[in-house]
């Protein structure tokens, strides 16, 4: 359409048949999220980045970063129902000294929905950062920034680097990339139980330790995805988990699969 910014769509959850949901970076510089209405595009659509600035709606003047197409009722059309200046919510748990603008970094590989490898002039090598793309994730980072808290400095999980802001809020935070690894197998069940044992006694229950959660390198395993973990006293809970871990390493369904940290 004529007068679209360029657009880019770095992530987006759709569904035609109810709301779908998009977040796209707008002239490099900004972000707008946009919800659309069901029956309106296919998923095709939504989903092609590149066609977007000829799929959507003019897109209204002003400053908004928070919008929701809808069809017409007079044209049957789709139109911007409505947009807005909308100030959404961050992680409140800003335990680390270090704070880095997402517009500061260089996208790099995507492992996992929300996780990619990423560039920065603060870094030398490279890194792996994790966000909120709408708001309802929001508190599963607010979980694992808190549970990376708890465990700093234990060598349990990759090394928290930082916060990850966007506007001003947190969105999500920085970590260290682990070189070379596998998901773990069976095979690698001992040094399973030693990182998980580490976790246990700090009271830590982890969750979900399915083997995508585990990083296994050449000095041993690396735990991620602390968003479900909790203080846990109970140690039956605790026992219980840990003895489960050979189940789970053995399980060949492929729950939690992605990419590798």
């Amino acid at each position: 359409m004529d007068n679209q910014p360029q657009i880019e769509l770095p992530q987006a959850e759709v569904d035609e048949n109810t709301q779908s949901f998009l977040r796209l970076l707008i002239d490099e510089r900004s972000i707008k999220y946009i919800t659309i209405d069901p029956g309106i595009y296919s998923d095709e659509d939504m989903c092609f980045g590149p066609g977007l600035s000829t799929v959507l709606p003019k897109f209204p003047p002003g400053d908004w970063n928070d919008g929701l197409v809808s069809k017409s009722p007079d044209s049957g059309q789709p139109y911007f129902a409505s947009c807005s200046n909308t100030e959404f919510p961050g992680v409140e748990n800003t335990w680390h000294e270090i704070f880095v603008d997402y517009m500061q970094l260089s996208i790099g590989r995507k492992l996992r929905t929300g996780i990619y490898e990423a560039t920065c002039q603060s870094f030398s090598d490279t890194i792996v950062i994790k966000f909120a793309r709408f708001e309802w994730e929001l508190q599963y980072l607010e979980n694992e920034t808190t549970a990376y808290q708890w465990i700093s400095g234990h060598d349990i999980g990759p090394r928290f680097l930082g916060h990850l802001t966007k506007n001003g809020r947190v969105i999500g935070f920085l970590m260290e990339a682990i070189s070379n690894p596998h998901h773990a197998t069976v095979d690698d069940l001992e040094a399973c139980q030693d990182v998980l044992s580490r976790l246990h006694k700090l009271g830590i229950q982890h969750g979900d330790t399915n083997r995508f959660n585990f990083l296994v390198h050449d000095s041993g395993a690396t735990l991620i995805d602390f968003d479900t973990s909790q203080r846990c006293d109970d140690q039956e809970l605790l026992v219980n988990e840990f003895e489960g871990l050979s189940t789970r390493l053995n399980d060949s369904s492929g729950r939690g699969g992605g990419g590798l940290l």
